[in-house]
């Protein structure tokens, strides 16, 4: 079964994709030589860097990327050695209780359905595009199908129009939740707004292929999300969640889905989120995170890492000002990753730290021509790619043991 939220989607970050797998070898097995190994061979680690990690600081790095419209960003802590914890309680520990800019929330049943979707509203900026939208020239990511209906269907005259087409709008979100909960990512379609058609199946394929260390401690994982809802784990839970933000321009609607999946050895269990964007209404083009709590048995002894990484893409970085916008995006991604982790660690080796509010709100700066840049449309991309891209499950409450909430596949 599957769940869903919506997202948003900024300037063409992108935000989920489809994952491959590549068998490894089972958790228990893993080593942390392995581990190492792995940050060198992904995120480029050098020995300080190792040393650091070692010492117990947060690490983040900027990951390259052979294609200049993504963006990856890797991030791990090691933690002192704690009890077990649930999987709930690893969620919680990243939740973003600070949020402001989150304007409605909601998670889908098995199957879908249009009450999903009852608190789901648009902006009046959402009913001026959505009015004018065409093929080729439409600030919200959409099929050539839905695009005609919203020209044929509404009466932009009508003094209804904004109810109709808020209708017309949540039936478009769940059709794409329906058929995804289906079909998976080979459901997603071409989006025709721009000048350049994306497919998005395509662009879901290209992105998972080198998210690193889900062959080390995957368990299947990576297959299990590129196959879904075929594939089969024992195990895995899976959530299809709506979500809706406000950056200060223009809002964002997304859809992801997590597959949440727990090792479980001998007690020491690891914990991996998988996070797929399957939709976003504007600036995101695919994503995929992971985000992960991995124990590694070492003779007596546990050795537990707090792993983020993600990578986005966005047809933003490859323009003019691409590499502006990806120095920028970088930035305040890497930052909000080290925040995150940091946070995490505390609530999960501090109790007293449980209560502590995570800072999500972007500091200023002094002011110089990289400041202001960053400050007005590129600041506003980054941070919703840190917020979107960071596992877009972060933002949501832990996840209910009703059958069809986050249940078992």
């Amino acid at each position: 079964m599957v769940v869903f939220f919506n997202g948003k989607r900024f300037f063409a970050l992108a935000a989920t994709a489809v994952i491959l797998y590549a068998a490894g070898p089972p958790v228990g097995q893993a080593t942390s030589a392995q581990l190492r190994e792995e940050l060198v061979r992904y995120a480029g680690f050098t020995e300080p860097e190792i040393a650091a990690l070692e010492k117990g600081e947060v690490v983040v790095k900027r990951v390259k990327t052979s294609d200049k419209r993504d963006v990856a960003v890797f991030g791990i802590v090691r933690i002192a050695e704690v009890a077990p914890v649930s999987m709930a309680e690893f969620r919680e520990s990243f939740s973003q209780r600070g949020n402001r800019e989150m304007e409605g929330k909601g998670r889908f049943s098995d199957p879908p359905n249009i009450a999903d979707l009852a608190t789901l509203e648009l902006e009046d900026r959402d009913f001026d595009e959505l009015k004018k939208c065409r093929i080729g020239d439409c600030d919200i990511n959409m099929s050539a199908k839905w695009i005609g209906r919203f020209n044929t269907e509404i009466d932009w005259n009508a003094a209804d129009h904004r109810q109709k087409a808020t209708e017309l709008f949540r039936s478009m979100m769940l059709e794409y939740a329906a058929e995804y909960a289906i079909r998976g990512a080979s459901s997603l379609g071409e989006n025709v707004n721009r000048r350049e058609p994306l497919d998005l199946a395509e662009a879901h394929r290209e992105l998972p292929k080198e998210l690193p260390l889900l062959d080390i401690f995957g368990f299947g994982l990576r297959k299990y999300m590129a196959d879904f809802p075929a594939a089969d784990l024992p195990g895995v839970q899976n959530e299809l969640h709506w979500s809706a933000f406000d950056f200060g321009l223009n809002p964002t609607v997304t859809l992801t889905h997590a597959a949440a999946f727990t090792s479980g050895v001998a007690g020491n269990d690891s914990h991996l989120v998988l996070t797929r964007q399957v939709y976003s209404t504007r600036y995101l083009d695919a994503s995929i995170s992971l985000t992960a709590l991995i124990r590694i048995p070492n003779g007596e002894t546990v050795e537990s890492y707090i792993v983020f990484t993600d990578r986005s893409r966005s047809d933003a970085f490859g323009g003019v000002l691409g590499g502006v916008a990806r120095t920028a995006v970088e930035a305040e991604a890497t930052d909000r990753v080290r925040r995150l982790l940091e946070s995490s660690a505390a609530r999960l080796t501090e109790p007293e730290a449980e209560q502590r509010p995570v800072d999500v709100v972007v500091e200023e700066e002094p002011q110089s021509w990289a400041s202001w840049l960053r400050a007005n449309w590129l600041l506003a991309t980054a941070s919703l790619l840190a917020l979107l891209g960071l596992g877009s499950y972060l933002l949501f409450p832990k996840r209910s043991d009703r059958h069809g909430i986050g249940s078992d596949k």
